[in-house]
């Protein structure tokens, strides 16, 4: 072979390999910079999921904390008013009292329908139905009127729904995360 020939393959390849070896460098930087993008993407994404369940975790905790208040204010109520009847001390206002605090509780359930978790809304919307039924055995009572119940079935009702709110309160805190204590309430709790 002429040296000629030899000096110029050799040339050749020589400048080709510095193209080649610029072109791969350039797409090995574009290639790292699509893998940085994807991560900071990634990173941005994940931020605003957190971002997003810790917003949404605040609203349920609020929401579960007014909604817990309102039961239980109901519950306290329908006692309350339970026990004057069963009395016969039934007093004037106590139906509108009543009628107050649980339009206030339909309310705030109505907010929290749609921050709460499926499992609470299926606690707590037993419970909610068994206190608006307890309200209205009341209100036919104080009536006179024929209910279908009596007032021990509606003091039975009572503390059913006494153990219901013990439910709806456990199932709030377990969706939380703060409680691993059973969702019914253990044999002997809060006895004295």
């Amino acid at each position: 072979m002429d040296p000629s020939l030899t000096a110029l393959i050799v040339a050749v390849v020589g400048v080709a390999g510095t193209l080649v070896s610029g072109v791969m460098a350039h797409r090995g930087a574009l290639r790292a910079k699509t893998v940085e993008l994807d991560r900071a993407e990634r990173l941005r994404r994940e931020e605003l999921l957190a971002d997003e369940r810790r917003e949404a975790l605040a609203a349920r905790r609020a929401s579960y904390a007014v909604f817990n208040q309102r039961l239980r204010q109901f519950h306290s109520v329908l006692s309350k008013d339970y026990f004057a009847l069963a009395a016969g001390e039934a007093r004037p206002g106590q139906g509108r009292e009543r009628e107050e605090t649980r339009q206030g509780l339909r309310d705030v359930y109505a907010e929290a329908q749609m921050v709460i978790s499926d499992d609470v809304l299926t606690v707590a919307g037993g419970v909610v139905h068994q206190l608006h039924r307890i309200h209205a055995l009341l209100g036919r009572h104080e009536r006179g009127e024929a209910a279908d119940e009596s007032l021990e079935d509606v003091r039975e009702r009572l503390e059913r729904a006494s153990e219901g709110l013990y439910e709806v309160r456990q199932a709030m805190r377990r969706d939380l995360g703060v409680s691993a204590l059973p969702i019914t309430r253990p044999d002997g709790y809060g006895a004295v």
